[in-house]
């Protein structure tokens, strides 16, 4: 095998490596993006317990004036004597509650885990260990002489 057909052939093994694993549509992209999901899910999944929560506790504390002078006590800390006046909202001028945005997903935490190089970085090795083979194995096969006979036999 000729030092060009050697080096074609292992770029072309390389590029399918590249492309098979690094690249946008690669198993290391959809990896990530797959614990991005589970991620993202169980920040839902929190978010609306959350909400259900709270949602609950307005709708108490809209209609029971014990549990808002309950609250109200907690956090404003006021003494057992002091009243607490509630006074009503027109619905005309209820604002609308912005959607909450989910922390980033660094931000979740991973917990122990291993983490992995960011995949740019591993995309840039993976090419120049490539770019360093093809050459190496191409000057390699270029100093050694040429084994077959070139004699021909009648």
């Amino acid at each position: 095998m000729t030092a060009t057909k050697a080096s074609l052939l292992l770029t072309y093994v390389c590029a399918c490596l590249y492309l098979g694993l690094l690249s946008e549509s690669g198993m290391a992209e959809r990896l990530r993006l797959e614990k991005e999901l589970i991620t993202l899910n169980a920040e839902v999944e929190r978010l609306l317990v959350e909400n259900q929560g709270l949602e609950e506790k307005e709708r108490r504390l809209k209609n029971d004036a014990y549990a808002l002078e309950q609250e109200a006590r907690k956090y404003y800390l006021l003494s057992e004597t002091a009243h607490v006046l509630k006074f009503e909202e027109f619905p005309e001028k209820t604002v609308t509650k912005p959607k909450a945005i989910p922390a980033s997903i660094r931000a979740a935490g991973f917990g122990g885990e291993w983490k992995e190089p960011p995949l740019f970085l591993l995309r840039f090795f993976f090419i120049s260990f490539s770019v360093f083979l093809i050459l190496g194995v191409y000057y390699k096969l270029k100093r050694l002489p040429h084994m077959s006979n070139q004699k021909r036999l009648n």
